[in-house]
C-alpha cells in the first residue's frame, strides 16, 4: 500500500506542475478581491516626553511635547468594529488608494483622552504656553485616504470625521492647573445638516477622488523650498461638501475672579472651497 500511494503521488507531481502557467497582464488586470486587513486599539494608552518641533530660519521655534494619549474600549464587543485598511480603485485614469476606515462607534463608547503641551521660543525667550487638553473625544465613522497626486509629486489625501469632544481646555499653567483656562465644552463636527441640528454623518473635508488634499515639498523660481499642506478646488461639477461646527459653550477659568460663561457657538454651514499652507525652510 506505502509502494502504490507513493505512485500515485509521484505520477500526479509532474501533471500539477505542468498546470501551473504565468498570467498574462490582462489576465492579472481583472483579478478583484477585498485585499486589506482589519486591527483594533483594544486598551491602547501611550504617554511620554518626545517633542515635535518646527525651527525658522532665523532660529524662532514652536514646539509640542509630552503626549498622553488613552482610549476606553466597547468591552461588549471589543473587536467587532475595527480599524480597516484596504487598497481601493481610484477611478478612471487614476491611481488605487489606500484607505483606513475609522471604527463606527455607534454606541459612542470608544472614548479618547488627550493631553500635550506646547511652547515657543523666540527673541531670546523660551515661554511654556502651557497644555491642550481633549476629554472624552468621541469619533463616529470617517477616515483617511492616500494616493498619489494626479498631476505633480507629492502625497494626495482624502479626510472625513465626525467627532463629539466633551471639552477642549487651554491651561496656560500646565495640565495639572486647570482653574486657569479657556475652555471649550460639548463640541460637535460633522456634516452639515438641513435644519441645523448636530450632525449624523462625518464631514468629506477632503476627497481623494474629487477634491484631493496635497502634501508634498515645493521649490519656487527663486530657489526657495516650502514644505506645502493644502486642499485642491472641487472638480468640474462637484461642490464641496458642507460641514457644520457647534460650541455648547465658551468659558474661561480663574481663580483669581469669578469665571465667565460666553455660551453656545453654532457655524451651520462651511466649505472649504480651497486651501494652501506654506512652511518656508
Amino acid at each position: 500500500m506505502l509502494t502504490r500511494a507513493a505512485a500515485t503521488v509521484l505520477f500526479c507531481a509532474p501533471a500539477f506542475a505542468f498546470a501551473l502557467e504565468p498570467l498574462p497582464d490582462s489576465a492579472l488586470a481583472r483579478v478583484a478581491g477585498r485585499d486589506g486587513m482589519s486591527f483594533n486599539l483594544s486598551n491602547f494608552a501611550m504617554a511620554g516626553n518626545a517633542e515635535l518641533r518646527y525651527t525658522t530660519p532665523g532660529g524662532d521655534s514652536l514646539g509640542i511635547g509630552n503626549l498622553a494619549a488613552s482610549r476606553s474600549d466597547n468591552t461588549d464587543a471589543p473587536f467587532a468594529d475595527p480599524y480597516r485598511l484596504d487598497v481601493v480603485p481610484g477611478g478612471p485614469g487614476r491611481a488605487d488608494m489606500i484607505n483606513i476606515a475609522f471604527p463606527q462607534n455607534t454606541a459612542g463608547r470608544e472614548v479618547w483622552q488627550i493631553a500635550y503641551d506646547f511652547g515657543i521660543n523666540a527673541g531670546g525667550f523660551d515661554v511654556k504656553n502651557g497644555s491642550v487638553i481633549l476629554k472624552d473625544l468621541v469619533y463616529y465613522g470617517g477616515g483617511l485616504q492616500w494616493t498619489t497626486p494626479v498631476a505633480g509629486d507629492g502625497l494626495a489625501f482624502g479626510l472625513a470625521t465626525r467627532l463629539e469632544l466633551g471639552s477642549l481646555t487651554l491651561a496656560p499653567n500646565g495640565r495639572d492647573a486647570t482653574s486657569e483656562a479657556m475652555v471649550l465644552s460639548n463640541v460637535k463636527i460633522g456634516a452639515a445638516t438641513a435644519d441645523g441640528s448636530a450632525p449624523t454623518a462625518p464631514w468629506q473635508i477632503a476627497d481623494a477622488t474629487n477634491q484631493a488634499g496635497i502634501f508634498n515639498a515645493r521649490t519656487d523660481a527663486a530657489g526657495n523650498a516650502s514644505l506645502h499642506v493644502g486642499i485642491g478646488w472641487p472638480d468640474a461639477g462637484q461642490a464641496a461638501p458642507s460641514g457644520t461646527l457647534q460650541i455648547g459653550n465658551i468659558s474661561f477659568r480663574s481663580d483669581a475672579g469669578a469665571s465667565m460663561d460666553l455660551g453656545s457657538s453654532r457655524i451651520g454651514s462651511i466649505q472649504l472651497q480651497y486651501l494652501d499652507v506654506k512652511f518656508r525652510q
